[in-house]
Protein backbone atom coordinates (compact mmCIF):
# COMPACT_ATOMS: atom_id res chain seq x y z
CA UNK A 1 0.00 0.00 0.00
CA UNK A 2 2.85 2.57 0.71
CA UNK A 3 4.79 1.47 -2.27
CA UNK A 4 1.58 2.23 -4.42
CA UNK A 5 1.02 5.99 -2.31
CA UNK A 6 4.63 6.38 -3.27
CA UNK A 7 4.06 5.45 -7.04
CA UNK A 8 0.93 7.91 -7.30
CA UNK A 9 2.65 10.76 -5.29
CA UNK A 10 6.15 10.49 -7.43
CA UNK A 11 3.65 10.40 -10.66
CA UNK A 12 1.67 13.31 -9.82
CA UNK A 13 4.74 15.84 -8.75
CA UNK A 14 5.87 14.54 -12.54
CA UNK A 15 3.00 15.15 -14.05
CA UNK A 16 2.33 18.65 -12.45
CA UNK A 17 6.20 20.24 -12.13
CA UNK A 18 6.54 18.82 -15.94
CA UNK A 19 2.90 20.69 -16.94
CA UNK A 20 4.64 23.74 -15.13
CA UNK A 21 8.22 23.40 -17.12
CA UNK A 22 6.00 22.95 -20.11
CA UNK A 23 4.49 26.38 -19.83
CA UNK A 24 7.79 27.91 -19.10
CA UNK A 25 9.15 26.31 -22.42
CA UNK A 26 6.59 27.33 -24.61
CA UNK A 27 6.40 30.64 -23.16
CA UNK A 28 10.17 31.26 -24.26
CA UNK A 29 9.77 28.73 -27.25
CA UNK A 30 12.11 26.29 -25.96
CA UNK A 31 11.75 22.28 -27.20
CA UNK A 32 9.37 20.35 -24.85
CA UNK A 33 11.52 17.24 -24.21
CA UNK A 34 14.50 19.54 -22.61
CA UNK A 35 12.23 20.63 -20.14
CA UNK A 36 11.08 17.04 -19.61
CA UNK A 37 14.34 16.06 -19.03
CA UNK A 38 15.32 19.04 -16.69
CA UNK A 39 12.11 17.73 -14.41
CA UNK A 40 13.77 14.87 -14.43
CA UNK A 41 17.16 15.81 -13.19
CA UNK A 42 15.35 18.51 -10.62
CA UNK A 43 13.32 15.45 -8.88
CA UNK A 44 15.87 13.02 -9.09
CA UNK A 45 19.12 11.90 -7.29
CA UNK A 46 21.18 15.01 -9.07
CA UNK A 47 18.40 17.51 -7.49
CA UNK A 48 16.39 17.61 -4.91
CA UNK A 49 15.75 13.67 -4.85
CA UNK A 50 12.29 14.07 -3.95
CA UNK A 51 10.71 10.65 -6.20
CA UNK A 52 12.21 7.74 -4.55
CA UNK A 53 10.27 5.01 -6.55
CA UNK A 54 12.13 4.82 -9.12
CA UNK A 55 12.21 1.36 -10.07
CA UNK A 56 8.17 2.02 -11.19
CA UNK A 57 8.90 5.05 -12.81
CA UNK A 58 10.74 3.56 -15.46
CA UNK A 59 8.98 0.82 -15.77
CA UNK A 60 6.24 3.28 -17.15
CA UNK A 61 9.04 4.84 -19.28
CA UNK A 62 9.15 1.83 -21.32
CA UNK A 63 5.66 2.04 -21.45
CA UNK A 64 6.76 5.68 -22.94
CA UNK A 65 9.39 4.20 -25.46
CA UNK A 66 6.86 1.58 -26.47
CA UNK A 67 4.46 3.89 -27.35
CA UNK A 68 6.34 6.05 -29.20
CA UNK A 69 7.76 3.57 -31.30
CA UNK A 70 3.92 2.35 -31.87
CA UNK A 71 3.09 5.69 -33.10
CA UNK A 72 6.14 6.18 -35.41
CA UNK A 73 5.36 2.66 -36.67
CA UNK A 74 1.96 3.95 -37.38
CA UNK A 75 2.88 7.20 -39.36
CA UNK A 76 5.83 5.33 -41.31
CA UNK A 77 5.34 5.54 -45.12
CA UNK A 78 7.42 2.53 -45.76
CA UNK A 79 6.31 2.85 -49.58
CA UNK A 80 7.88 6.20 -49.71
CA UNK A 81 11.28 4.67 -47.80
CA UNK A 82 11.51 2.11 -50.55
CA UNK A 83 12.44 4.31 -53.42
CA UNK A 84 15.05 5.31 -51.89
CA UNK A 85 16.12 1.64 -50.29
CA UNK A 86 19.45 1.32 -51.66
CA UNK A 87 20.86 4.46 -50.25
CA UNK A 88 19.20 4.28 -46.97
CA UNK A 89 19.76 0.47 -46.12
CA UNK A 90 23.47 0.60 -47.50
CA UNK A 91 24.28 3.61 -46.04
CA UNK A 92 22.38 3.05 -42.37
CA UNK A 93 24.17 -0.35 -42.37
CA UNK A 94 28.22 1.22 -43.36
CA UNK A 95 27.21 3.75 -40.53
CA UNK A 96 26.36 1.78 -38.21
CA UNK A 97 29.35 -0.48 -38.94
CA UNK A 98 31.92 2.26 -39.09
CA UNK A 99 30.95 3.59 -35.95
CA UNK A 100 31.04 0.47 -33.75
CA UNK A 101 34.19 -0.60 -35.89
CA UNK A 102 35.85 3.19 -34.35
CA UNK A 103 34.06 3.05 -31.42
CA UNK A 104 35.28 -0.49 -29.92
CA UNK A 105 38.97 0.02 -31.20
CA UNK A 106 38.37 3.53 -28.93
CA UNK A 107 36.98 2.09 -25.94
CA UNK A 108 39.19 -1.16 -26.00
CA UNK A 109 42.43 1.46 -26.02
CA UNK A 110 41.10 3.07 -22.84
CA UNK A 111 40.65 0.31 -20.60
CA UNK A 112 37.10 -0.97 -21.29
CA UNK A 113 36.15 -5.36 -21.64
CA UNK A 114 35.55 -6.41 -25.12
CA UNK A 115 31.58 -6.51 -24.03
CA UNK A 116 31.42 -2.78 -22.70
CA UNK A 117 32.72 -1.43 -25.60
CA UNK A 118 30.38 -3.91 -28.17
CA UNK A 119 27.10 -2.27 -26.07
CA UNK A 120 28.96 1.60 -26.03
CA UNK A 121 29.88 1.35 -29.51
CA UNK A 122 26.25 0.37 -30.28
CA UNK A 123 24.54 2.85 -28.26
CA UNK A 124 26.42 5.79 -29.53
CA UNK A 125 25.53 4.22 -33.17
CA UNK A 126 22.43 4.95 -33.15
CA UNK A 127 20.60 8.00 -33.60
CA UNK A 128 16.51 8.71 -31.75
CA UNK A 129 14.05 8.02 -34.20
CA UNK A 130 11.48 9.93 -31.39
CA UNK A 131 13.02 12.96 -30.83
CA UNK A 132 14.54 13.26 -34.64
CA UNK A 133 10.54 12.65 -36.21
CA UNK A 134 8.89 15.03 -33.27
CA UNK A 135 11.18 18.01 -34.48
CA UNK A 136 10.69 17.41 -37.89
CA UNK A 137 7.47 17.16 -37.50
CA UNK A 138 7.21 20.10 -35.18
CA UNK A 139 9.28 22.34 -38.36
CA UNK A 140 6.91 20.79 -41.08
CA UNK A 141 10.05 19.11 -42.29
CA UNK A 142 8.92 15.25 -42.04
CA UNK A 143 8.35 15.41 -45.89
CA UNK A 144 11.60 17.41 -46.94
CA UNK A 145 14.28 15.27 -48.56
CA UNK A 146 16.60 15.32 -45.85
CA UNK A 147 13.82 15.16 -43.27
CA UNK A 148 12.56 11.47 -45.61
CA UNK A 149 16.72 10.42 -45.98
CA UNK A 150 16.59 10.83 -41.91
CA UNK A 151 13.54 8.96 -41.03
CA UNK A 152 14.92 6.14 -43.43
CA UNK A 153 18.32 6.08 -42.17
CA UNK A 154 16.61 5.79 -38.46
CA UNK A 155 14.03 3.12 -39.49
CA UNK A 156 17.07 0.68 -40.49
CA UNK A 157 18.83 1.65 -37.27
CA UNK A 158 15.79 0.62 -35.12
CA UNK A 159 15.44 -2.54 -37.40
CA UNK A 160 19.63 -3.24 -36.57
CA UNK A 161 19.06 -2.26 -32.95
CA UNK A 162 15.58 -4.49 -32.91
CA UNK A 163 18.11 -7.11 -34.12
CA UNK A 164 21.10 -7.08 -31.90
CA UNK A 165 19.29 -6.22 -28.13
CA UNK A 166 18.35 -10.13 -27.93
CA UNK A 167 21.66 -11.29 -29.52
CA UNK A 168 23.70 -9.07 -26.76
CA UNK A 169 21.48 -10.50 -23.76
CA UNK A 170 22.80 -13.82 -24.65
CA UNK A 171 25.86 -13.73 -26.62
CA UNK A 172 26.16 -17.14 -26.85
CA UNK A 173 23.37 -17.51 -29.11
CA UNK A 174 25.56 -16.26 -31.96
CA UNK A 175 27.46 -19.62 -31.64
CA UNK A 176 24.83 -21.98 -30.09
CA UNK A 177 22.44 -23.32 -32.85
CA UNK A 178 19.35 -24.19 -30.22
CA UNK A 179 19.61 -20.22 -28.87
CA UNK A 180 19.79 -18.90 -32.65
CA UNK A 181 17.13 -20.85 -33.37
CA UNK A 182 14.93 -19.70 -30.99
CA UNK A 183 15.95 -16.30 -31.63
CA UNK A 184 14.78 -16.85 -35.87
CA UNK A 185 11.24 -18.44 -34.46
CA UNK A 186 10.93 -15.25 -32.05
CA UNK A 187 11.51 -12.80 -34.40
CA UNK A 188 9.42 -15.09 -37.41
CA UNK A 189 6.68 -14.69 -35.00
CA UNK A 190 6.63 -11.20 -34.81
CA UNK A 191 6.17 -11.26 -38.93
CA UNK A 192 3.60 -13.31 -38.96
CA UNK A 193 1.49 -12.04 -36.44
CA UNK A 194 2.11 -8.56 -38.21
CA UNK A 195 1.25 -10.28 -41.87
CA UNK A 196 -2.34 -11.92 -40.54
CA UNK A 197 -3.36 -8.98 -38.32
CA UNK A 198 -2.60 -6.37 -41.79
CA UNK A 199 -3.55 -8.76 -44.15
CA UNK A 200 -6.46 -11.06 -42.51
CA UNK A 201 -8.05 -9.17 -39.53
CA UNK A 202 -7.56 -5.69 -38.73
CA UNK A 203 -8.77 -4.11 -41.99
CA UNK A 204 -12.18 -6.05 -41.21
CA UNK A 205 -12.06 -5.35 -37.76
CA UNK A 206 -11.71 -1.87 -37.99
CA UNK A 207 -14.00 -1.29 -40.37
CA UNK A 208 -16.33 -2.71 -38.56
CA UNK A 209 -15.45 -0.85 -35.59
CA UNK A 210 -14.99 2.29 -37.40
CA UNK A 211 -18.36 3.79 -36.23
CA UNK A 212 -17.61 3.29 -32.41
CA UNK A 213 -15.10 5.54 -31.25
CA UNK A 214 -14.09 3.18 -27.52
CA UNK A 215 -14.17 0.13 -29.47
CA UNK A 216 -11.78 1.52 -31.82
CA UNK A 217 -9.69 2.38 -29.68
CA UNK A 218 -9.68 0.24 -27.05
CA UNK A 219 -8.44 -2.38 -30.58
CA UNK A 220 -5.82 -0.03 -31.50
CA UNK A 221 -4.49 -0.31 -27.82
CA UNK A 222 -5.22 -4.33 -27.88
CA UNK A 223 -2.88 -4.53 -31.04
CA UNK A 224 0.17 -2.97 -29.81
CA UNK A 225 -0.44 -4.96 -25.83
CA UNK A 226 -0.42 -8.00 -28.25
CA UNK A 227 3.05 -7.37 -30.41
CA UNK A 228 4.10 -6.23 -26.83
CA UNK A 229 3.45 -9.48 -25.27
CA UNK A 230 4.56 -11.93 -28.19
CA UNK A 231 7.94 -9.90 -28.36
CA UNK A 232 8.50 -10.76 -24.02
CA UNK A 233 7.78 -14.56 -24.65
CA UNK A 234 10.70 -14.84 -26.77
CA UNK A 235 12.57 -12.64 -24.58
CA UNK A 236 12.40 -9.44 -27.39
CA UNK A 237 12.26 -5.81 -25.92
CA UNK A 238 8.86 -4.21 -25.75
CA UNK A 239 9.97 -1.66 -27.51
CA UNK A 240 10.66 -3.87 -30.68
CA UNK A 241 7.11 -5.75 -30.23
CA UNK A 242 5.61 -2.22 -30.31
CA UNK A 243 7.10 -0.86 -32.87
CA UNK A 244 6.29 -3.92 -35.66
CA UNK A 245 2.51 -3.36 -34.25
CA UNK A 246 3.20 0.07 -35.48
CA UNK A 247 4.16 -0.85 -38.85
CA UNK A 248 1.27 -3.54 -39.13
CA UNK A 249 -1.13 -0.71 -38.81
CA UNK A 250 0.79 1.92 -41.15
CA UNK A 251 -0.42 0.51 -44.51
CA UNK A 252 -3.93 0.00 -43.33
CA UNK A 253 -6.52 2.92 -44.63
CA UNK A 254 -7.16 3.49 -40.77
CA UNK A 255 -3.90 4.50 -40.07
CA UNK A 256 -4.39 8.58 -39.56
CA UNK A 257 -6.94 7.91 -37.55
CA UNK A 258 -5.44 5.05 -35.31
CA UNK A 259 -2.15 7.72 -34.83
CA UNK A 260 -4.52 10.12 -33.84
CA UNK A 261 -6.65 7.38 -31.09
CA UNK A 262 -3.19 6.92 -29.39
CA UNK A 263 -1.66 10.32 -29.32
CA UNK A 264 -3.15 11.03 -25.94
CA UNK A 265 -1.41 7.91 -24.02
CA UNK A 266 1.58 8.56 -26.46
CA UNK A 267 2.66 12.09 -25.13
CA UNK A 268 1.48 11.15 -21.62
CA UNK A 269 4.28 8.01 -21.25
CA UNK A 270 6.56 9.85 -23.49
CA UNK A 271 6.86 12.65 -21.11
CA UNK A 272 7.31 9.68 -18.19
CA UNK A 273 10.34 8.43 -20.17
CA UNK A 274 12.08 11.62 -20.92
CA UNK A 275 11.78 12.95 -17.77
CA UNK A 276 13.01 9.28 -16.21
CA UNK A 277 15.99 10.34 -18.34
CA UNK A 278 17.00 13.09 -16.63
CA UNK A 279 15.63 11.02 -12.85
CA UNK A 280 18.56 8.06 -13.51
CA UNK A 281 21.51 10.73 -14.07
CA UNK A 282 23.88 10.64 -10.94
CA UNK A 283 26.94 12.44 -11.49
CA UNK A 284 30.44 11.88 -9.22
CA UNK A 285 33.09 14.01 -10.25
CA UNK A 286 35.60 12.46 -8.03
CA UNK A 287 37.45 10.47 -10.67
CA UNK A 288 35.90 11.60 -13.33
CA UNK A 289 36.26 9.32 -16.23
CA UNK A 290 36.92 12.44 -18.45
CA UNK A 291 38.73 9.90 -21.43
CA UNK A 292 36.07 8.42 -21.63
CA UNK A 293 33.48 10.85 -21.84
CA UNK A 294 35.29 12.82 -24.41
CA UNK A 295 35.05 9.43 -26.90
CA UNK A 296 31.63 9.48 -26.05
CA UNK A 297 30.89 13.23 -26.99
CA UNK A 298 33.24 12.96 -29.82
CA UNK A 299 31.38 9.72 -31.01
CA UNK A 300 27.73 11.87 -31.29
CA UNK A 301 28.70 15.35 -32.45
CA UNK A 302 31.87 14.46 -34.89
CA UNK A 303 31.76 10.89 -35.59
CA UNK A 304 28.12 9.69 -36.39
CA UNK A 305 27.30 13.41 -38.09
CA UNK A 306 30.56 13.03 -39.87
CA UNK A 307 29.80 9.37 -41.31
CA UNK A 308 26.62 10.93 -42.48
CA UNK A 309 27.27 13.52 -43.96
CA UNK A 310 29.45 12.03 -46.38
CA UNK A 311 27.37 8.75 -47.48
CA UNK A 312 24.85 11.28 -47.91
CA UNK A 313 27.26 13.57 -49.77
CA UNK A 314 28.56 10.91 -51.87
CA UNK A 315 25.40 9.47 -52.55
CA UNK A 316 24.92 13.07 -54.58
CA UNK A 317 22.68 14.98 -52.35
CA UNK A 318 24.70 17.91 -52.25
CA UNK A 319 26.50 19.41 -49.46
CA UNK A 320 23.61 21.30 -47.69
CA UNK A 321 21.32 18.11 -47.47
CA UNK A 322 23.91 16.15 -46.46
CA UNK A 323 24.68 18.69 -43.35
CA UNK A 324 21.22 18.75 -42.65
CA UNK A 325 21.01 14.89 -42.10
CA UNK A 326 24.48 15.16 -40.23
CA UNK A 327 23.16 17.76 -37.67
CA UNK A 328 19.82 16.17 -37.53
CA UNK A 329 20.93 12.40 -36.64
CA UNK A 330 24.03 13.80 -34.26
CA UNK A 331 22.44 12.33 -30.71
CA UNK A 332 22.06 9.01 -29.43
CA UNK A 333 18.89 6.89 -29.76
CA UNK A 334 16.12 5.76 -27.31
CA UNK A 335 17.31 2.08 -27.98
CA UNK A 336 21.00 3.38 -26.56
CA UNK A 337 18.93 3.82 -22.88
CA UNK A 338 17.31 0.63 -24.12
CA UNK A 339 20.77 -1.27 -24.50
CA UNK A 340 22.31 0.85 -21.52
CA UNK A 341 19.58 -0.80 -19.34
CA UNK A 342 19.87 -4.37 -20.57
CA UNK A 343 23.39 -4.31 -20.02
CA UNK A 344 23.16 -2.89 -16.31
CA UNK A 345 20.76 -5.72 -15.57
CA UNK A 346 22.39 -8.43 -17.07
CA UNK A 347 25.51 -7.22 -15.24
CA UNK A 348 27.37 -6.50 -18.38
CA UNK A 349 27.81 -2.86 -17.40
CA UNK A 350 29.17 -1.20 -14.42
CA UNK A 351 26.81 1.15 -12.86
CA UNK A 352 29.64 4.15 -13.16
CA UNK A 353 29.42 3.43 -17.02
CA UNK A 354 26.12 3.33 -17.01
CA UNK A 355 25.77 6.88 -14.88
CA UNK A 356 28.12 8.23 -17.67
CA UNK A 357 26.26 6.81 -20.57
CA UNK A 358 22.86 8.15 -19.70
CA UNK A 359 24.75 11.41 -19.18
CA UNK A 360 25.95 11.80 -22.91
CA UNK A 361 22.54 9.87 -24.14
CA UNK A 362 20.59 12.90 -22.25
CA UNK A 363 22.96 15.46 -23.09
CA UNK A 364 22.81 14.58 -27.19
CA UNK A 365 19.08 14.75 -26.74
CA UNK A 366 18.93 17.80 -25.31
CA UNK A 367 21.09 19.71 -27.36
CA UNK A 368 19.82 18.10 -30.68
CA UNK A 369 16.42 20.57 -30.90
CA UNK A 370 18.61 23.57 -30.84
CA UNK A 371 21.48 22.11 -34.04
CA UNK A 372 18.01 21.30 -36.19
CA UNK A 373 16.54 24.57 -35.29
CA UNK A 374 19.88 26.52 -36.52
CA UNK A 375 20.93 23.76 -39.43
CA UNK A 376 20.54 26.85 -42.23
CA UNK A 377 22.77 28.94 -39.76
CA UNK A 378 24.99 26.76 -39.25
CA UNK A 379 25.17 25.81 -43.41
CA UNK A 380 25.70 29.47 -44.19
CA UNK A 381 28.34 30.14 -42.16
CA UNK A 382 29.97 27.06 -43.18
CA UNK A 383 29.71 27.76 -46.19
CA UNK A 384 31.03 31.13 -45.67
CA UNK A 385 34.25 29.20 -44.88
CA UNK A 386 34.41 26.92 -47.40
CA UNK A 387 31.99 28.05 -50.08
CA UNK A 388 35.10 27.18 -53.07
CA UNK A 389 34.44 23.74 -52.92
CA UNK A 390 30.89 24.00 -54.39
CA UNK A 391 32.26 24.23 -57.46
CA UNK A 392 34.08 21.21 -56.89
CA UNK A 393 30.91 19.23 -55.50
CA UNK A 394 28.83 20.24 -58.38
CA UNK A 395 31.93 19.16 -60.81
CA UNK A 396 32.09 15.59 -59.00
CA UNK A 397 28.72 14.55 -58.74
CA UNK A 398 28.53 15.25 -55.63
CA UNK A 399 24.62 16.61 -56.11
CA UNK A 400 23.39 14.90 -59.01
CA UNK A 401 20.42 13.70 -57.05
CA UNK A 402 19.15 17.20 -56.76
CA UNK A 403 19.09 17.56 -60.48
CA UNK A 404 16.58 15.91 -61.02
CA UNK A 405 14.36 17.90 -58.85
CA UNK A 406 15.20 21.02 -60.61
CA UNK A 407 14.25 22.67 -63.71
CA UNK A 408 15.11 26.25 -64.43
CA UNK A 409 14.81 27.92 -67.90
CA UNK A 410 17.95 30.02 -69.25
CA UNK A 411 19.13 32.80 -67.46
CA UNK A 412 17.48 35.27 -70.01
CA UNK A 413 14.36 34.55 -68.58
CA UNK A 414 15.16 34.99 -64.85
CA UNK A 415 15.28 38.96 -65.00
CA UNK A 416 11.61 40.48 -64.71
CA UNK A 417 9.97 36.83 -63.14
CA UNK A 418 7.70 35.23 -60.71
CA UNK A 419 9.10 33.42 -58.14
CA UNK A 420 6.62 31.48 -55.64
CA UNK A 421 8.22 29.90 -52.66
CA UNK A 422 5.57 26.97 -51.44
CA UNK A 423 4.14 24.54 -53.96
CA UNK A 424 1.47 23.14 -51.94
CA UNK A 425 -2.43 23.65 -53.32
CA UNK A 426 -1.84 28.07 -52.76
CA UNK A 427 1.19 28.56 -54.64
CA UNK A 428 0.69 25.69 -57.52
CA UNK A 429 -2.61 26.72 -58.37
CA UNK A 430 -1.21 30.54 -58.37
CA UNK A 431 1.72 29.66 -59.95
CA UNK A 432 -0.35 27.83 -63.11
CA UNK A 433 -2.51 30.82 -63.13
CA UNK A 434 0.77 33.39 -63.27
CA UNK A 435 2.69 31.26 -65.91
CA UNK A 436 0.14 32.13 -68.52
CA UNK A 437 1.35 35.73 -68.98
CA UNK A 438 5.13 35.35 -66.78
CA UNK A 439 7.66 33.46 -66.60
CA UNK A 440 7.25 31.51 -63.23
CA UNK A 441 9.52 29.38 -61.04
CA UNK A 442 8.30 27.04 -57.96
CA UNK A 443 10.39 26.66 -55.27
CA UNK A 444 9.61 24.36 -52.21
CA UNK A 445 11.16 21.54 -49.69
CA UNK A 446 9.03 18.82 -50.61
CA UNK A 447 10.63 16.73 -53.72
CA UNK A 448 6.97 15.48 -54.51
CA UNK A 449 5.59 19.05 -54.41
CA UNK A 450 8.22 19.79 -56.83
CA UNK A 451 7.86 17.27 -59.15
CA UNK A 452 4.21 17.50 -58.99
CA UNK A 453 4.89 21.20 -60.27
CA UNK A 454 7.53 20.19 -63.19
CA UNK A 455 4.38 17.89 -64.48
CA UNK A 456 2.20 20.87 -64.37
CA UNK A 457 4.86 22.63 -66.86
CA UNK A 458 5.82 25.45 -64.51
CA UNK A 459 9.72 25.74 -63.77
CA UNK A 460 11.10 24.64 -60.59
CA UNK A 461 13.57 23.72 -58.19
CA UNK A 462 13.95 22.13 -54.49
CA UNK A 463 14.92 24.19 -52.03
CA UNK A 464 13.75 26.76 -49.13
CA UNK A 465 13.03 30.63 -49.26
CA UNK A 466 16.08 31.18 -46.85
CA UNK A 467 18.27 29.24 -49.14
CA UNK A 468 20.87 31.93 -50.12
CA UNK A 469 22.72 29.12 -52.99
CA UNK A 470 19.38 28.54 -54.12
CA UNK A 471 19.16 32.35 -54.46
CA UNK A 472 21.58 33.02 -57.21
CA UNK A 473 20.51 30.46 -59.04
CA UNK A 474 16.92 31.44 -59.35
CA UNK A 475 18.26 35.04 -59.93
CA UNK A 476 16.14 36.58 -57.08
CA UNK A 477 17.35 39.86 -57.26
CA UNK A 478 15.76 40.69 -60.60
CA UNK A 479 12.73 38.96 -59.85
CA UNK A 480 9.41 41.03 -60.67
CA UNK A 481 7.58 39.67 -57.37
CA UNK A 482 8.28 37.37 -54.95
CA UNK A 483 5.15 35.12 -53.39
CA UNK A 484 5.59 33.08 -49.95
CA UNK A 485 2.91 30.34 -50.37
CA UNK A 486 4.53 28.61 -47.23
CA UNK A 487 2.10 27.56 -44.70
CA UNK A 488 4.52 27.90 -41.32
CA UNK A 489 4.15 31.13 -40.52
CA UNK A 490 7.70 31.33 -38.70
CA UNK A 491 9.68 30.34 -41.39
CA UNK A 492 7.91 32.90 -43.45
CA UNK A 493 8.29 35.96 -41.50
CA UNK A 494 12.08 34.48 -41.16
CA UNK A 495 12.09 34.43 -44.78
CA UNK A 496 10.40 37.92 -45.54
CA UNK A 497 13.32 39.46 -43.07
CA UNK A 498 15.89 37.61 -44.95
CA UNK A 499 14.77 38.51 -48.06
CA UNK A 500 14.23 42.39 -47.69
CA UNK A 501 17.57 42.70 -45.96
CA UNK A 502 19.20 41.65 -49.07
CA UNK A 503 17.01 43.05 -51.52
CA UNK A 504 14.99 45.66 -49.86
CA UNK A 505 13.26 47.24 -52.92
CA UNK A 506 11.97 43.53 -53.92
CA UNK A 507 8.46 43.20 -53.76
CA UNK A 508 6.77 40.10 -51.46
CA UNK A 509 3.47 39.08 -51.52
CA UNK A 510 2.33 36.37 -48.63
CA UNK A 511 -0.20 34.01 -47.68
CA UNK A 512 -1.40 34.62 -43.40
CA UNK A 513 -3.40 32.15 -41.70
CA UNK A 514 -4.40 34.96 -39.09
CA UNK A 515 -4.77 38.51 -38.64
CA UNK A 516 -1.65 38.34 -35.96
CA UNK A 517 0.39 36.78 -38.78
CA UNK A 518 -1.05 39.32 -41.61
CA UNK A 519 0.54 42.16 -38.88
CA UNK A 520 3.61 40.20 -38.43
CA UNK A 521 4.03 40.03 -42.25
CA UNK A 522 3.47 43.35 -42.44
CA UNK A 523 6.24 44.72 -40.18
CA UNK A 524 8.72 42.22 -41.81
CA UNK A 525 8.61 44.10 -45.24
CA UNK A 526 5.51 42.26 -47.19
CA UNK A 527 3.78 44.53 -49.80
CA UNK A 528 0.77 42.50 -49.87
CA UNK A 529 -0.81 39.67 -47.23
CA UNK A 530 -4.11 37.24 -47.96
CA UNK A 531 -5.47 35.52 -45.63
CA UNK A 532 -7.00 32.54 -47.66
CA UNK A 533 -9.61 32.01 -44.46
CA UNK A 534 -10.78 35.64 -44.79
CA UNK A 535 -11.37 36.02 -48.58
CA UNK A 536 -12.96 32.47 -48.79
CA UNK A 537 -15.69 33.97 -45.65
CA UNK A 538 -16.32 37.15 -47.92
CA UNK A 539 -17.02 35.17 -50.77
CA UNK A 540 -18.99 33.05 -48.81
CA UNK A 541 -21.16 35.74 -47.56
CA UNK A 542 -21.51 38.06 -50.24
CA UNK A 543 -23.01 34.94 -52.12
CA UNK A 544 -24.73 34.17 -48.79
CA UNK A 545 -26.51 38.15 -48.99
CA UNK A 546 -27.05 38.04 -53.16
CA UNK A 547 -29.12 34.84 -52.58
CA UNK A 548 -31.09 35.98 -49.51
CA UNK A 549 -32.20 39.77 -51.13
CA UNK A 550 -33.15 37.79 -54.30
CA UNK A 551 -33.92 34.50 -53.25
CA UNK A 552 -33.02 33.80 -57.08
CA UNK A 553 -30.30 30.38 -57.72
CA UNK A 554 -29.53 30.98 -61.26
CA UNK A 555 -26.23 32.59 -60.31
CA UNK A 556 -25.88 29.84 -57.72
CA UNK A 557 -26.13 27.33 -60.64
CA UNK A 558 -23.90 29.00 -62.79
CA UNK A 559 -21.23 29.21 -60.25
CA UNK A 560 -21.81 25.63 -59.60
CA UNK A 561 -21.24 24.61 -63.12
CA UNK A 562 -18.21 26.67 -63.71
CA UNK A 563 -16.94 25.89 -60.63
CA UNK A 564 -17.79 21.61 -60.93
CA UNK A 565 -16.19 22.09 -64.28
CA UNK A 566 -13.34 23.70 -62.84
CA UNK A 567 -12.77 20.86 -59.87
CA UNK A 568 -13.32 17.87 -62.34
CA UNK A 569 -10.09 18.81 -64.29
CA UNK A 570 -8.14 18.91 -61.14
CA UNK A 571 -9.63 16.37 -59.97
CA UNK A 572 -8.30 14.03 -63.19
CA UNK A 573 -5.09 15.79 -63.33
CA UNK A 574 -4.64 14.62 -59.34
CA UNK A 575 -5.35 11.09 -60.12
CA UNK A 576 -3.38 11.08 -63.48
CA UNK A 577 -0.85 12.42 -61.19
CA UNK A 578 -0.78 9.93 -58.77
CA UNK A 579 -0.98 6.84 -61.18
CA UNK A 580 2.53 8.15 -62.39
CA UNK A 581 3.99 8.92 -59.40
CA UNK A 582 2.80 5.09 -58.27
CA UNK A 583 4.22 3.86 -61.85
Amino acid sequence: MVATIELLVGLSLIIVISTVFALIAKRFKQPLLVAFILVGILIGPVGFGVVTNHADIIVMSELGIAFMLFAIGIESDIHKLLQMRYMIVLGALLQVFITVAVLLGLFQWAGLGFIEAVYLGLMFAFSSTVIVVKILVDQHKLDTLHGRLMVGFLLVQDAVAIIALPILANPAALTQLSLAFNFGIGLASLVVLSVVLNKLVLPHVLRYLSSSSEVFFLTIVSSCFAFILVAYLFNFSMAIGAFIGGLTLSSLAYNVEASSKIRGLRDFFSTIFFVSLGMQLTISFVAFPWLLFAIMLVAVYIINPLIFFLISLFAGYGSRTALFIGLGLGQASEFSFILASQALALGQMSVDLFNLAIIVIVLSMITTPYLMENDETIYRALRKVFGGFSPVIERMGFNNRLRGLENLPSEKKLKGHVIVFGAGIFGLQLAEALKKKYTVVAVDHNPHSVLHAMQHGIYSAYGNAVNTGLWDKINLGDARLVVLAIPDMYQAVQALKEIKAEHPKLVVFSRAQSFKDALNLYNAGASNVVIPKVLGSNECYRNATDFLESMKTIKLVRQKKELMKYIKEKALEEESGEEHHKL
